[in-house]
């Protein structure tokens, strides 16, 4: 069974993703396409994807971070909130993935989402490629971007990285339900 946070994003998130996919589609389809409505159109769809992705981590965080509090000590629980809640990453930062081992780590596990997944290293990979694109989209910079990241958005590179984000996601749910097992000897979901 999979977090509340992992059936939002597989019937909320990806939903509205399949939405602005399709009119990234569509934009593309257009005779003759315009390229500068289609470049539009494309850092949009990374703007949403990468803001789907951080929103779906925040909630398997605070949700994960709910069932841990709820199974100490009352008199713990308002101290081990503060220090759940204190200086999040992903509440201000990418979801990039030191951010997200960051915030994860707080459960006192060493997250690895490489090794999580036979393509974990490549959906590592793309999650990078998608901040820095995010990043180039939100603050219009024009400098070249680092090596390795493609130097033009494509929808099949774009689509790439939602896989990779989809892929991650269900890594990340798998590997809290089982951090948290461990933890808390009880299912936690």
């Amino acid at each position: 069974m999979p977090s509340a946070a992992f059936t939002r994003w597989q019937n909320d998130r990806v939903p509205r993703l399949n939405e602005v996919d399709a009119h990234c589609a569509a934009v593309l389809a257009l005779i003759p396409p315009n390229p500068t409505f289609l470049d539009e159109t494309l850092r949009g769809l990374v703007l949403h994807l990468s803001a789907h992705f951080q929103g779906f981590c925040r909630n398997l965080y605070t949700e994960s971070s709910q069932i841990w509090i709820d199974a100490i000590p009352a008199g713990l629980q308002a101290t081990a909130q503060a220090q759940f809640s204190a200086q999040l990453a992903l509440e201000k930062g990418n979801p990039t993935h030191d951010n997200i081992k960051r915030d994860f780590n707080r459960f006192g596990f060493s997250l690895n989402l490489q090794a999580a997944h036979p393509a974990g290293p490549q959906q590592v990979t793309d999650l990078g490629h998608l901040n820095d694109w995010r990043n180039r989209a939100a603050h219009q910079c024009t400098r070249p971007l680092g090596g390795g990241v493609p130097a033009a958005l494509t929808l099949p590179m774009v689509q790439g990285w939602r896989t990779s984000c989809d892929g991650l996601a269900t890594s990340l749910d798998g590997s809290m339900h089982a951090k948290l097992l461990r933890i808390m000897g009880v299912a936690p979901w």
